[in-house]
């Protein structure tokens, strides 16, 4: 099956439209650059397939999932990044930024967890032992470990985000806070 410059063009209006509708709009141009393109590479299976229009909005159905999958993972990664990447605050004091100076808040926000979780971020955040290490020094399991790290982190998070407010940019640094002074 042999497509015109006419079809392409009224399935490209019709796959911009479709893709418009479950992304926000910044996203549309390089979603549907993106669709075209795996159509393009995989022509033998949608022109072989029962109905070509069906398999071209499976894979576009398909780049959207992706993208929004794509997307979840770097929410989380930001959300979630380590404390251990704010250790060096203050090993350079000659260049404070405001992420070096929100990670001197940090050590008086973890004297006020409940000691469990205290004691798991001080050993794998502060002190940066493997957290294999410091379940062995607390007498847990690995498992046991990670899910107060973890939990502690989230604790902690809390703490930090009922008194400061924070700006991140889109790879996830601290470009700017204001708090009170009361905890920072």
């Amino acid at each position: 099956m042999t497509i015109s410059d006419k079809d392409w063009s009224g399935f490209e209006q019709k796959l911009r439209s479709y893709v418009a509708r479950r992304v926000e709009a910044g996203y549309v141009d390089d979603l549907v650059g993106e669709i075209l393109l795996r159509l393009v590479r995989r022509e033998p299976d949608w022109q072989a397939a029962k109905s070509p229009v069906a398999w071209m909005y499976r894979v576009a159905t398909n780049v959207v999932t992706d993208h929004y999958r794509r997307h979840a993972v770097e929410h989380r990664i930001v959300e979630n990044r380590d404390l251990s990447d704010l250790s060096d605050a203050t090993e350079d004091e000659g260049d404070i930024t405001p992420r070096k100076e929100l990670a001197q808040c940090l050590i008086p926000l973890i004297e006020d967890l409940p000691p469990r979780y205290r004691e798991a971020l001080q050993l794998v955040d502060i002190k940066e032992l493997p957290q294999a290490q410091a379940a062995a020094q607390l007498g847990l399991s690995l498992s046991g470990m990670k899910s107060r790290v973890q939990r502690g982190r989230l604790k902690l998070k809390g703490l930090l985000l009922d008194c400061c407010t924070i700006e991140i940019n889109r790879r996830g640094n601290v470009v700017n806070y204001s708090g009170s002074s009361a905890c920072c």
